[in-house]
């Protein structure tokens, strides 16, 4: 109904508002700062002295969560902005003020469609835990089993999609302002984004997450993920195992109780890399601050909302690259990267190859087993940026992944080598890859489509022939309306039919000129639309780009 669109116009236009306002609020701080009479006026001791990345990362924790996640998940696109930047936003901090925790119970009891004290014998007044899309309470159920509830911000939903629908209109306004920048695919980014976002706010997602990692390690002792209470959890509510543990930043504690540091960064990486070479699945942000050490050194993995899948070609080709690298094999890595990138073919492969060879030789003097894997796979991804070819947004989440549990491991001070550690994995898709099994599996595939084709083949010439025979036999290009090329045909059209009325015009003034050169309103029609032709020129002189 109209009332409802209105509604959502205001809360879009209050929400802009407060955004504008807070981006002129550190606008005029920036002016401050660069201006040097300014700041000797206002700051002359320089207290308030701050690089531009820093004013940015202040100006997005302003903004809100949203701005906050958007900054955390640029912060690991080297193809996007630049590295002191990139160091300035993995500051953001997605902590906050905790909210009432009435409007907490009131939300807990909308979505259990119960009472609290009919569901838990005990809940904890005050959070354990804030973050700025939920909060965590420590509860007991009316079983005796000791949960954890995390509880979803009010009207955090409603707040992100406003800010999602803003952003995604203003990457459309700065790729139609800026059209160089659509090698970068903003509006695609910014549209993965909000999926996540998405993803994140549902905590019945969260929920199936978790099941399904426990299910991947159920047989294995040195992972384990708390249980989830899935007859009490909804999008807005997730009641799950209360786990204790000491925390992995807490290296003297760890010593201090027995544990072994090497096993326990041995246990983390073996997760991650399980969850990637396995299963394809995995845990997208496996920082500190997600885990706990139990006893026996057993990690416990927290948190389990942003996620990301790997096909079984990207597992395949990830595998490929590191034998490929052991081998100091460029043409295999070559092969393997594009295959990461789901490309079949390029015709630029032997300027590719050739920069990853001398890639390669930059590695090559590094011992095998001390290479940073992380560091390999973001310096390859950067000579393919260079040559303009898309990464895609999982392979960045598998960036971030490996490159974290690699500072786990570092923080832990543990000599550990990731690049050893993918060998077992890798032999164990090798001898997958040739299993009687799986070869049976592909001649019974490619047999069934060779007999479809011989099935349609007869049908398939008759059809052709009779068309040929007809005059019908076409072949059809088309655009679809939204595509890109549709778009920039029709705006080069409108520019040329534009210019020709314009020139047109320009034409009937001048003879009309010629021939009544003493008419007012003949010279008003002349010299306007000689000043409409002038200004028009320079325009489409100065934004056309000579190559």
């Amino acid at each position: 109904m109209w009332i409802f669109r209105v509604n959502r116009l205001f809360r879009n236009s209050i929400r802009l508002i407060s955004i504008l306002l807070i981006i002129c609020k550190h606008g005029i701080r920036n002016w401050i700062n660069n201006n040097r009479f300014l700041r000797k006026v206002f700051d002359p001791k320089g207290n308030n002295l701050t690089t531009r990345a820093e004013r940015l990362r202040l100006m997005i924790e302003d903004l809100g969560p949203t701005f906050v996640k958007f900054g955390q998940i640029i912060a690991d696109r080297p193809d996007l902005v630049s590295e002191q930047l990139r160091n300035e936003l993995k500051k953001l901090q997605t902590s906050a003020k905790p909210f009432d925790t009435a409007h907490a119970w009131r939300i807990m009891e909308e979505e259990l469609g119960d009472p609290i004290h009919e569901v838990f014998e005990q809940l904890d007044h005050n959070p354990i835990a804030s973050a700025s899309i939920a909060q965590v309470y420590r509860g007991k159920l009316r079983n005796g089993d000791m949960v954890a509830v995390k509880v979803q911000r009010p009207h955090i939903k409603q707040k992100i999609s406003i800010d999602l629908v803003l952003m995604k209109l203003l990457a459309e306004q700065v790729v139609k302002s800026y059209p160089e920048l659509a090698s970068f695919n903003v509006i695609e980014f910014v549209e993965d984004f909000g999926n996540i976002m998405k993803k994140e706010l549902d905590f019945a997602n969260e929920a199936s997450n978790m099941m399904r990692f426990s299910e991947m390690f159920k047989y294995d002792d040195y992972c384990y993920i708390p249980k989830v209470y899935s007859q009490y959890s909804t999008q807005k509510i997730l009641v799950m195992e209360f786990v204790t543990g000491i925390e992995p930043d807490a290296k003297d504690e760890l010593l201090e109780k027995g544990y072994d540091i090497k096993q326990i960064a041995i246990n983390g990486t073996q997760i991650i890399l399980k969850m990637i070479l396995k299963h394809g699945f995995f845990h997208a942000d496996p920082h500190a601050g997600n885990l706990l050490i139990r006893e026996n050194n057993q990690v416990v993995l927290l948190d389990h909302g942003m996620t990301a899948s790997l096909k079984p070609a990207q597992i395949q080709a990830l595998i490929n690259f590191m034998l490929g690298f052991a081998r100091q094999d460029t043409h295999r890595i070559t092969k393997a990267l594009l295959a990461l990138l789901n490309i079949n073919f390029y015709k630029d492969h032997t300027d590719l190859e050739f920069e990853v060879g001398e890639l390669i030789q930059k590695y090559s003097y590094i011992p095998y087993e001390k290479v940073d894997i992380s560091n390999l796979l973001a310096d390859t991804f950067k000579v393919i940026l260079r040559h303009g070819l898309k990464v895609p947004t999982n392979l960045y989440m598998l960036l971030k992944a490996l490159g974290t549990i690699q500072k786990f491991a570092e923080a832990l001070e543990a000599d550990i080598s990731l690049i050893n550690m993918i060998e077992p994995f890798a032999k164990e898709k090798i001898r997958e890859k040739f299993s009687f099994d799986t070869i049976v599996n592909k001649v019974i595939n490619s047999a069934e489509d060779y007999l479809y084709i011989v099935d349609r083949l007869p049908t398939d010439i008759k059809e052709i022939v009779n068309n040929l025979r007809t005059g019908v036999l076409k072949h059809e290009i088309n655009f679809r309306e939204d595509s890109f090329t549709n778009k920039a045909l029709r705006q080069n059209f409108n520019r040329l039919a534009f210019v020709f009325i314009l020139g047109l015009l320009m034409i009937c003034a001048t003879l009309l000129m010629i021939y009544q050169p003493n008419s007012s309103g003949i010279k008003v029609l002349f010299y306007s639309t000689a000043a409409i032709l002038i200004w028009t020129g320079f325009k489409l002189l100065f934004n056309t780009k000579f190559k």
